[in-house]
Formats: C-alpha cells, sequence, structure tokens
C-alpha cells in the first residue's frame, strides 16, 4: 500500500495514494475517502463554535476527523481515535505525529461499541462524540449516547441512504422501527427517522437529544445533536415524533402526532413517514457561531452550508418539487424563482429546501403552490428573475430577488 500525504483544512494526512484515484475509494486494507472532505469541515466548524474540550472519534479510520479537531480547534485539549483497524491507527498516528498534536491524541484498538460502553462513567465521557459508519449506525447509538457528556455534542451519520430514503421500506422498518418515502422529499425524512430512533434510544436511558444541524449528499445523512441528561429531558424530546402523511394522488402533505390514513383534500389513501423527528432541526444561534468559524478557517462550503439551514425550521418538515408538479400537470417546468416570487406576492414563506437537490419549503398548501406556478406562467418574460432561487433564510432569498 502506497501512502501519500494529503492536505485537508490545516491538516496534513496520511492516506493511500489509491483512495485519492479511485471513486468510490478502496476499503481495504484501510479506509480514507476524499469526498467527506466537506463532513469533516462542517464537523471542525460546529466543534469549535459549540465549545468542550475533549472529543471521540469512534470509527477513526487514518484519523481524518480526528486530527482535524485536534489540529485545527485549539479549545479541544484530548482526541480520542477509535478503530478496530490497527494498521489504520498506525497510521493516524504518524499523522498525529506530523502535525505535532500527538500529545492531545489517544489511540485505542477496539470494536466502537465496546469502547463507547466503557467510556459510560461521568467522568469519562466526552464533550463530542462521533459515529460515522459503513452503513447503519443504529448498533452504536446507544453506545454513542451513554458516552456523551450532559451538555455534549454528539453526531450520527447513516450511510444506507437507500433504506432511509425508501427503496427498501422493509429493512428500514427493521433497523430503524420507521417507515420510510420514496419521494421528492425522501432526504428530509430520511434525517427525521434518523433523529427519531435517536430520540427514542436517548430517552430509554433518560437522556434527552435536540438536533441542532443536520445535512445529507447523495450518500449519507447526517445529525448533530446536543444532548440533556434527565428523565424530562428524554420526555420533551419525544414529544417532537410524529408522522407526515403524503398523498401521491393530489400532493397533499400534513405532520401529525399519530399516523394517517386518509387525505383531507381528496380522501384518498396516503402515503405514511414516521415516527420520526417532526421538530426543529437546528439551533441558529449555533449555526452562526459555526458560520463565522467556518470563515475565519477558510472553508466556503461548510459556511454555505450553515447558510444553507438558517430559516428552515420556521417551515413544515417537507418540501415541494416544482418539477414533479409541473409534470403533474403536464406543463413545461417554471424556474423555482419565479414560483417564489408569486409566493410571496401571495403572503407566503419559501426558501430553497437544503436537503434535496431541488425543491421548495414553504408555508403554503400543495394546492397554493400549484397557483404560484399557474401565476408563474403568466408572468412577462420581463417580469421574471431568470436566476436560481438563494439558498438560506427567507429574508436572504428575498433580497437577492428583489
Amino acid at each position: 500500500m502506497k501512502l501519500v500525504e494529503h492536505v485537508e483544512g490545516r491538516t496534513k494526512l496520511i492516506v493511500p495514494a489509491a483512495s485519492l484515484l479511485v471513486d468510490p475509494p478502496p476499503t481495504s486494507p484501510v479506509f480514507f475517502n476524499p469526498a467527506a472532505a466537506l463532513n469533516r469541515d462542517i464537523s471542525v466548524c460546529l466543534t469549535a463554535a459549540m465549545g468542550g474540550l475533549t472529543f471521540c472519534d469512534a470509527m477513526a479510520g487514518v484519523g481524518a476527523r480526528g486530527l482535524r479537531v485536534a489540529k485545527e480547534v485549539a479549545r479541544i485539549d484530548h482526541v480520542v481515535l477509535v478503530d478496530f483497524n490497527g494498521q489504520a491507527l498506525g497510521i493516524a498516528r504518524k499523522a498525529a505525529a506530523l502535525n505535532r498534536v500527538l500529545r492531545k491524541c489517544e489511540f485505542s484498538q477496539s470494536e466502537t461499541s465496546s469502547y463507547l460502553y466503557s467510556r459510560y462513567g461521568r467522568d469519562k465521557r466526552f464533550d463530542f462524540v462521533d459515529v460515522d459508519p459503513f452503513g447503519t449506525p443504529v448498533g452504536q447509538i446507544q453506545g454513542a449516547i451513554r458516552a456523551t457528556s450532559d451538555g455534549g455534542l454528539l453526531s450520527v451519520t447513516a450511510t444506507d441512504t437507500a433504506v432511509l430514503c425508501g427503496v427498501y421500506p422493509k429493512v428500514a422498518r427493521r433497523r430503524y422501527g420507521a417507515t420510510p418515502l420514496n419521494n421528492h422529499f425522501n432526504h428530509e425524512t430520511a434525517i427525521r427517522l434518523l433523529a427519531g430512533v435517536v430520540a427514542r434510544e436517548a430517552a430509554a436511558l433518560d437522556i434527552g437529544v435536540r438536533p441542532v444541524a443536520a445535512h445529507s449528499t447523495r450518500h449519507y445523512v447526517r445529525i448533530f445533536f446536543s444532548v440533556s441528561t434527565g428523565a424530562a429531558k428524554g420526555n420533551s424530546a419525544l414529544t417532537n415524533l410524529g408522522h407526515v402523511a403524503w398523498c401521491p394522488s393530489c400532493g397533499w402533505v400534513s405532520a401529525s402526532p399519530e399516523p394517517r390514513s386518509s387525505c383531507d383534500s381528496c380522501g384518498k389513501k396516503v402515503r405514511l413517514a414516521g415516527p420520526g423527528w417532526v421538530g426543529p432541526l437546528t439551533d441558529e444561534v449555533l449555526l452562526r457561531s459555526a458560520r463565522k468559524v467556518a470563515r475565519g478557517l477558510g472553508l466556503p462550503g461548510a459556511s454555505e452550508a450553515f447558510a444553507a439551514l438558517s430559516g428552515v425550521d420556521d417551515f413544515p418538515p417537507w418540501s415541494f418539487s416544482i418539477d414533479d408538479i409541473c409534470s403533474t400537470l403536464g406543463i413545461s417546468t417554471v424556474p423555482e424563482s419565479d414560483v417564489y416570487r408569486a409566493l410571496m406576492e401571495a403572503g407566503h414563506s419559501a426558501m430553497r429546501t437544503p436537503f434535496e437537490k431541488k425543491g421548495l419549503k414553504t408555508s403554503a398548501g400543495y394546492a397554493e403552490v400549484v397557483r404560484a406556478i399557474s401565476d408563474s406562467r403568466e408572468l412577462p418574460k420581463s417580469g421574471r428573475s431568470g436566476s436560481g432561487l438563494t439558498t438560506g433564510n427567507p429574508e436572504a432569498s428575498t433580497a437577492s430577488l428583489s
């Protein structure tokens, strides 16, 4: 195996040369995914913004995430890198020395869950715990929750997106105890199903979790949680669980604590997602702090990701696909920016969804979105914006289109 130095952020990593040449990168004898650089950028920024002193990279591999935190977050004074692959940890140790952070780092060749459960003691927990597995994180969730301190930050990644996005609903019910949706807002649903199972697992331990940031790409969904101990905190978190009902016949969508069977608009049978997290997914104060950190570190992708989340909790837990609606209506697709303008003029708020490749989150219902599309088609060419819809909070989007 040929190893090379690879700079990511402000950190020098030692990685397999083949991982920089092949997509997807080889998993053996050690694994490094260069495409996850933004994922790690976001972790670095949130860790710096949140505060705290200790960090556990529970599936470290060659140490990319843990080493970047040790190198780029000055406040962190102790990072534990855990992996069952001794060869990968040996590479991580060399990279720690290369970056002069060896004194901050501890290396544990252990199975992830076993190690996390060993840190259950109050004086052994971490301010930050990260779990980023191949596939589902379900087997590590309880251990990760137990290993996170009261007031700490837990980040959980799921790479089995085909399952969470509804391609394999039976597998989703088995793994996550929830039903997914394979439709135009399936990535947001995937995030909310993952958040739901973390909230349920935490509540069973008399612990509450609260999402503070979430993002998705083509191959993973990732959520950051603030963790609080106490049965009351667990009970409070569970009040954010519910079901999303979607009618494939007429497009009607609704969220409710209990599952529904029929559409309020056309009376036909709906498709359900849940139980999942239907409450807020972000902490706006933390996002602003993390964005400031991203700018200071020269990480524009992370800054844009935080900006894209701003305002998302002002809207229901779904989005609308303009392309899909136009297809259903049998008309040519109209620009999202024109639909956005029509919605705003009708008194509704709207923003581009940060969770799907395309789509609008809005306070308007399906029928009102259809009306906005119709109004957009009647706009004279001089009245069209001719530009894409800006991602971010409604105020920022309004300014960009004025």
